[in-house]
């Protein structure tokens, strides 16, 4: 379209130049004067049509051979093992995201079979999807209850086909019900004391870990312990706090530090570790945060896990939320260096003595005609992660959020803003795009 619009305007102005300098010699001196201002006009609004028409058609021909190449490198490509035992040469488990409305769609679970060793549930395993308000209102000893039947429906599936699951997880300020921070469970009394939420978070964390691992015991091989509490701007957390700890949420207060106080991070931490050991189960723990390859909040979340980490090691890694590009917008996808940016970042928590997990990765695509270049952007994106893998030994996990293309997704769509319409590795239906294919290449 673009192509036959430019067309147009150099037709147009090819058109009326001519025109112009094919009136008559015995027009009068004032008519040959407009002629002359005409065409210095117009020439040059003829040569700039044509220059942009020829810079048009070199990006159209350039695009096409690009995609000619790609093709032809895809065709020649063949996959020889799931992309699980690719990632594992060097050294990291592959995953993605899931729900109980997944688990009854044929063509995802076959894809999770057949390509991912590591599950992560979209919502099912945090507290607001957990906590049961009815049952911790009647429960004898005061102490929360919780409702496991959907997280138990992934976890089964997860168990029936040898695959691990990253818990997702244990304590987040964002959507919490306040409450569970309030007497009797109640949203009109008053909020609990800190002696009591503290009991109540204990208990909360020791008997989610507990059920996972003793109905599905190995199944859940790491939780992310605390997600999202580093704050962004200056007015999100107190002055003076270089951990950055979040006091607040766009508006909202974050109940556990209020209530809790300004370390619940490392209390949660703390609890978690003693029921892993009191287990005697292999599970690691993580803290989990976007933007994580930005500073200065790279910075703060190593400040905040050297706090946790201060007297022995209960956090043993950090999940990098991967959502990389622009805000619901074209503008910043793809960009060379959010890439050199995120391999910064593992290096820095690699230097830290931590593990690395991807653990939301979502290489944002907005246009559906930038194909060509977003399957590009994958290979080297995963060349990336492979290669420093290699060399740090310290990249364990890659976990895909935007896995799926999703068309259909309006502007106003959560997931639309969050991952793009055409961010996946995979179309709608669950057949393989080019990106897989590009991914699995680089993990060669």
């Amino acid at each position: 379209m673009k192509k036959l619009l430019t067309l147009a305007v150099i037709s147009i102005a090819a058109f009326t130049l001519f025109a112009c300098s094919g009136k008559s010699k015995s027009n009068t001196a004032a008519q040959n004067e407009t002629k002359q201002q005409e065409e210095t006009v117009m020439k040059p609004a003829a040569t700039e049509a044509t220059g942009m028409a020829a810079k048009f058609m070199k990006s159209a021909e350039k695009a096409k051979e690009e995609a000619k190449a790609q093709a032809a490198e895809i065709e020649g490509f063949e996959q020889k093992e799931p992309l699980y035992e690719s990632a594992a040469r060097h050294g990291f488990k592959i995953g993605t995201v899931i729900n109980p409305q997944n688990l009854d769609r044929k063509s995802y679970t076959d894809m999770v079979k057949a390509d991912f060793n590591s599950l992560t549930a979209a919502n099912e395993f945090k507290a607001y999807s957990l906590l049961s308000m009815s049952s911790s209102q009647k429960s004898e000893d005061g102490m929360p209850v919780m409702n496991y039947y959907r997280a138990d429906s992934i976890a089964k599936f997860a168990q029936e086909n040898g695959i691990g699951i990253r818990g997702h997880v244990l304590v987040w300020d964002a959507y919490m019900p306040d409450w569970f921070f309030r007497e009797n469970y109640r949203y009109d009394t008053e909020l609990v004391s800190s002696d009591v939420m503290k009991k109540r978070l204990q208990h909360y964390i020791e008997d989610v870990i507990t059920h996972f691992e003793t109905k599905f015991p190995g199944v859940v091989y790491c939780w992310d312990v605390v997600n999202e509490a580093v704050g962004d701007g200056a007015n999100e957390f107190k002055e003076g706090d270089e951990r950055h700890v979040r006091t607040i949420r766009g508006g909202t207060t974050n109940y556990f530090y209020d209530v809790i106080g300004p370390d619940y991070v490392e209390l949660s931490f703390k609890y978690a570790r003693e029921t892993v050991k009191k287990l005697n189960a292999n599970i690691k723990l993580f803290y989990n945060d976007y933007s994580t390859f930005y500073s200065p909040k790279r910075e703060a979340i190593g400040k905040l896990i050297e706090s946790i980490n201060k007297n022995e090691k209960l956090c043993d890694g950090v999940g990098m939320q991967g959502y990389v590009g622009g805000y619901g917008q074209q503008s910043g996808c793809m960009s060379a260096n959010d890439i050199n940016l995120f391999k910064n970042a593992i290096v820095f928590y690699s230097n830290l003595g931590l593990e690395v997990h991807v653990t939301e990765l979502a290489l944002r695509n907005y246009d559906k005609t930038k194909g060509v270049q977003h399957a590009s952007y994958y290979e080297k994106f995963f060349q990336m992660l492979a290669s420093v893998a290699d060399e740090y030994k310290t990249l364990t996990c890659v976990a895909i959020w935007g896995i799926c293309d999703n068309p259909s997704l309006t502007k106003d769509d959560y997931s639309y803003k969050m991952n793009g319409p055409y961010c996946g590795m995979f179309n709608y239906d669950c057949s393989k795009k080019p990106e897989f294919f590009m991914a699995a290449k680089a993990l060669e």
